[in-house]
């Protein structure tokens, strides 16, 4: 990962100077900064965690703390949206987002799909939390359910699945009972969200994504234009320069040309228009995966696969690291930005053993020799996997 930053950063900084455009490159190089800081501070923190329970109660702590505020936020949409639906919601919620969607949960986010990606993220850790005998994480898990589902975010909706595409065909642990979770998800997707949407009697933009028509909505939805088209154009200029790349923070410099050369029909809206003809410097490929192959070339995409190899590695057999590692994955496919938290956080507590389930490791005897009366054959202290290991 250090080499990728280095790499990364003198291949930007060279390009600014041939395009002139340092401004591009030092955005690019503040987020590329902030996700390694980000990064190293949870393996920091996560690792200590795995050695002091104060920590990891810390931990739950925090999460109650930073989630209560939001999921009350998402109450008061869901009766607004649900029920009352006279826009009462906005005047509170209003105060922390840019603009508030009429029926829709978005929680204290300017997008439904941003309160997702916290919610799958924090859910994660919410989850694992309760499996470690912190009992109250259950009731912040069941609230981030109920809304994520309610949110009627394709983009959540997506990812969950990706996510446990990705974990299946990694793991083969549990791999029966994840196709059944996955078949599960897959059929309230398919069937119980349009049912909540025509039942509630749910309107908006955003209920023609569960008609799953592709036509309809490449050619009629803004949003889900930009999430197919935008990373497509990434491939299209690693096609062009595929072993620098165009240099970290240069996407947008033959984006404009190859929209109007190979998707012209995305004209018609809008944000696309704007990013082509008025801001041009504000395109971007909205795929963390596609904005690799696009700004960095072969050589960045060997430097960052080799990353996420380490990571993946790091896993071990842990199923909460595996299924972490497949969030990951999942959740950068329409955020392209090295300052993306959740991702960063979740990897940080993978390296830094933050999933591990065993038992503290202090390197004492977990059980101690009982004495009794007559003679007794001396027992072995045992001590943790970790330990026998050492």
């Amino acid at each position: 990962m250090l080499i990728f930053v280095m790499y990364s950063i003198g291949h930007s900084l060279l390009v600014a100077t041939r395009n002139g455009d340092i401004a591009s490159s030092a955005s690019h190089i503040i987020t590329l900064l902030f996700g390694l800081s980000m990064y190293r501070v949870t393996v920091y923190v996560a690792e200590q965690a795995k050695e002091d329970p104060e920590i990891r109660s810390g931990i739950a702590k925090s999460i109650a703390i930073a989630f209560i505020p939001p999921l009350a936020a998402g109450f008061l949409q869901l009766i607004d949206a649900f029920f009352i639906r006279n826009g009462f919601s906005g005047v509170f919620t209003g105060l922390f987002a840019d603009k508030v969607y009429l029926r829709r949960i978005q929680m204290l986010s300017g997008e439904p799909s941003w309160a997702a990606i916290h919610m799958l993220s924090g859910g994660l850790i919410m989850f694992f939390l309760y499996k470690q005998g912190f009992r109250k994480q259950m009731h912040l898990l069941i609230a981030v359910i109920l809304l994520m589902v309610l949110s009627f975010s394709a983009y959540a909706y997506t990812v969950i699945l990706t996510a446990l595409v990705i974990y299946v065909l990694v793991t083969n642990k549990n791999r029966g009972r994840m196709l059944v979770v996955l078949s599960v998800c897959a059929f309230v997707v398919v069937v119980g969200v349009p049912f909540l949407i025509e039942t509630f009697k749910v309107s908006g933009y955003f209920t023609q994504r569960f008609q799953f028509n592709f036509n309809q909505l490449i050619n009629n939805d803004n949003s889900f234009f930009i999430r197919l088209v935008f990373p497509a154009i990434g491939f299209l200029e690693f096609a062009r320069h595929p072993i620098f790349g165009v240099g970290g923070g240069f996407y947008y410099t033959e984006f404009a040309s190859l929209l109007q050369q190979y998707f012209s029909s995305g004209l018609k809206f809008s944000e696309v228009h704007d990013l082509v003809f008025i801001n041009p410097y504000d395109a971007t490929s909205r795929n963390m995966v596609s904005k690799v192959f696009a700004e960095e070339g072969l050589i960045g995409v060997i430097l960052f696969g080799g990353f996420l190899v380490s990571i993946f590695r790091s896993c071990g057999a842990n199923s909460y690291s595996k299924f972490a590692f497949a969030l990951c994955i999942a959740l950068v496919m329409n955020f392209d930005s090295y300052a993306f938290l959740d991702f960063w956080l979740l990897f940080g507590f993978i390296r830094g053993g933050g999933f591990e389930t065993e038992a503290i490791r202090t390197g004492m005897p977990v059980r101690m020799p009982v004495r009794g009366k007559g003679l007794i054959i001396p027992a072995r202290p045992i001590y943790s996997e970790w330990r026998r290991k050492a």
